[in-house]
Parts: structure tokens; C-alpha cells; sequence
């Protein structure tokens, strides 16, 4: 009898420490198709025929400690017959956008090829709401401050459903020579999921992973501790019903919470007293 096919989702955010939880899942699958626009030298790095850092030299990392270990890790399972691709149609197509745009194609030349038009218009709409956040946040009352952060988590949240849209009908085609798929997803991708799930009618098995949930327990006690602004976000993304006066307290704790939170990339201490600082632009290994 053959095997029901399955995908599984392996939310969480880029963290060193969870690429440990990350491998152990992933070794039970055929394939793994990561959270990424292809790259045409990914292949040549996966295979030992580009090194780590030639590879990761030309990109804006904003986790670079976490990029070079993760390249580690899949050239080990590549040597172990796994399978790795790479899949973001969104990004793909806003890379496309933007070297047509720099070719000096104008916006109508740009959204008259095939794919781009909703792309363009999600990432307009959503810069345009994060410029007017910009504009009102050092001198606008408070209250049209929190209201811009509204409107961008607005924007975000269709930039968010959009994308998660075209990654799921972009994966499908991936079970019909893997049945046993691992699929990277952030963890705010939630809506993946769902799509998914009806896309899938039923064909195949969907499972979703949460790769920090245990230590997130055990520290906070709860699997998926998400920040006021990625609250917001999701309940627009999916539609639910809020009252302004909670959408407001979330969008005024984010303005808190973004200012709080720490940009340097963290390492795990190995001595167990917690994360530790890593250099913001680590070198490239």
C-alpha cells in the first residue's frame, strides 16, 4: 500500500537554536524546501562546489551567524540523499520587479508582465503605509501614530496573505515526486497553513511543527509567545473580529515592544545562561 504523501511545516523564526529541533525534523523527510527566491549558485553551494562564504559575500544578512550554520547543516543532509529547494514565489517575483524597474521600465511596462501586477500592488500599498508611519511617528499626536501602525499592519497582514497564497499553490507540484515534504515557514506564516489545508482537500496529510515550542514553554509556558505587532498583524490576516480599543492597545505595545527589543543576533550560551550577543555583521564562513 502506498504511503498517504504529508507535509509538514516547520514554523519558527531564525534562531540559531533551533536549528538543532529543525535537523532532527527535517531527517524524516524526503525533501526540504526552505522559505527563499532561488538562487542560481544554491546547488553549487549545497554540492561543496562553492564555499559558504563566496556564496553568503553579495547578500544583506540580517542573521548572518544563523545563514552560515543553517548552509552547514543542509550540505550535511544533502551528503545524507535529502533534497533542498528553494521557494518564495513572492519574493521571486518583487526581485523581478525590481531589476525591471532598474532597466528604467515604468510601473505600467513592469505590471504587464505575467505574476507581477499583485505583487507591485501589495508592495506599494504597504510601503506607502509604512512611509506615512514614518512621517507621523517623531511629531504626529499619539493617537495618529497608533493609527498609522493600524494601516501598516493592514497592508502587511495582505502582503502577508498574498504571499502565503502563491507559496502554497508554488509547493503542491513538490509531492508529486516527494511524498514526505518538510516546508520552511516563519513563524507569522500561519496562513500558509490554512491555504494549504484547502488546496490539499484532503489529499495528503498537513502537519505543523512549532520548532521552539518546547523551550518556549518551559520559559514562558507557552509554544508560540508572539509580540503585540505580530498579533495585530495576524488578526487582520485572518480576518477576525477585534475591538478598536484592543487594536489600539496592540498597535501603541508594539511602538514599546519594537523599542525594546534587542537587534543584535543572539547566540545560545553553551554555558546555559542564556543567549549572548553575536556580532551584527559576523563574517561570512
Amino acid at each position: 500500500m502506498t504511503e498517504r504523501p504529508f507535509i509538514t511545516i516547520g514554523f519558527s523564526s531564525h534562531r540559531l537554536e533551533v536549528l538543532p529541533e529543525a535537523r532532527r525534523v527535517m531527517e524524516n523527510h524526503d525533501a526540504i524546501v526552505l522559505e527563499e527566491a532561488p538562487e542560481p549558485d544554491f546547488p553549487r553551494v549545497l554540492a561543496g562546489e562553492m564555499g559558504i562564504e563566496e556564496y553568503l559575500a553579495d547578500k544583506d544578512l540580517e542573521f548572518p551567524r544563523y545563514s552560515r550554520a543553517q548552509l552547514h547543516l543542509l550540505r550535511d543532509l544533502v551528503r545524507e540523499g535529502k533534497r533542498i529547494f528553494q521557494s518564495e514565489p513572492y519574493l521571486e517575483r518583487l526581485i523581478r520587479i525590481h531589476e525591471l524597474l532598474a532597466r528604467g521600465l515604468t510601473r505600467p511596462e513592469v505590471e504587464s508582465r505575467p505574476g507581477l501586477k499583485v505583487v507591485y500592488e501589495a508592495e506599494a500599498r504597504a510601503s506607502a503605509a509604512l512611509l506615512a508611519f514614518y512621517t507621523r511617528a517623531h511629531s504626529a499626536p499619539f493617537p495618529r501614530v497608533v493609527a498609522a501602525v493600524r494601516d501598516f499592519a493592514q497592508a502587511d497582514a495582505a502582503r502577508f496573505r498574498l504571499r502565503d497564497e502563491l507559496r502554497a499553490r508554488d509547493l503542491l507540484p513538490f509531492l508529486r515526486n516527494f511524498p514526505r515534504l518538510y516546508v520552511e515557514a516563519g513563524y507569522i506564516h500561519l496562513f500558509l497553513l490554512k491555504k494549504l489545508r484547502q488546496l490539499l482537500a484532503g489529499r495528503a496529510g498537513l502537519r505543523p511543527v512549532f520548532l521552539l515550542a518546547a523551550p518556549s514553554r518551559q520559559a514562558l509556558g507557552r509554544p508560540r509567545p508572539l509580540g503585540p505587532g505580530d498579533l495585530l498583524t495576524l488578526f487582520y490576516i485572518f480576518g477576525l473580529k477585534v475591538k478598536k480599543e484592543k487594536e489600539d492597545l496592540l498597535a501603541a505595545r508594539s511602538l514599546i515592544y519594537i523599542k525594546l527589543l534587542g537587534k543584535e543576533e543572539l547566540a545560545p550560551d553553551p554555558g546555559g545562561a542564556g543567549p549572548r550577543p553575536g556580532p551584527a555583521h559576523a563574517p561570512h564562513g
